[in-house]
């Protein structure tokens, strides 16, 4: 029997690449570069993403939430660029539970990968993040 992917897991793996991307070199606030993109929790209706994210120990989570509602609208809209789909999901940003205290980046992760790193067993080659490194 083939296994099952859902749409709605593909797109929300190229999310999490784009905005680990966006963050990663949003030159505005470089403190959005200091946060780790955990997961993309994307509905089967694909309108809403929930992007898991958590922050170095010691910093300050309510800060980070602050900051990214105040740019939430230019990572949808640079989502919306690189995606290429006809609808682009509304974005809320969530820190997992256990993880509002500042808990370490990367923990409690499906895959242990932090923002920005490429995974050494990825199952699409030719995802967004090799066409967007290959522009640099």
């Amino acid at each position: 029997m083939k296994p099952v992917y859902r749409r709605a897991d593909r797109v929300s793996s190229e999310i999490r690449e784009i905005i680990a991307l966006v963050l990663s070199r949003f030159s505005a606030e470089p403190a959005l570069g200091r946060l780790t993109v955990i997961h993309v929790d994307l509905t089967d209706d694909l309108k809403v993403a929930r992007v898991l994210y958590s922050v170095f120990p010691g910093e300050d989570p309510q800060h980070y939430e602050r900051l990214l509602l105040r740019y939430k609208g230019l990572i949808r809209r640079e989502v919306g660029k690189l995606l290429r789909m006809k609808w682009i999901p509304d974005i809320e940003f969530v820190v997992p539970p256990g993880m509002g205290g500042g808990g370490s980046p990367g923990q409690n992760s499906s895959d242990g990968h932090r923002h920005g790193e490429k995974s050494d067993n990825k199952r699409n080659s030719s995802s967004l993040m090799d066409e967007l490194e290959g522009d640099r």
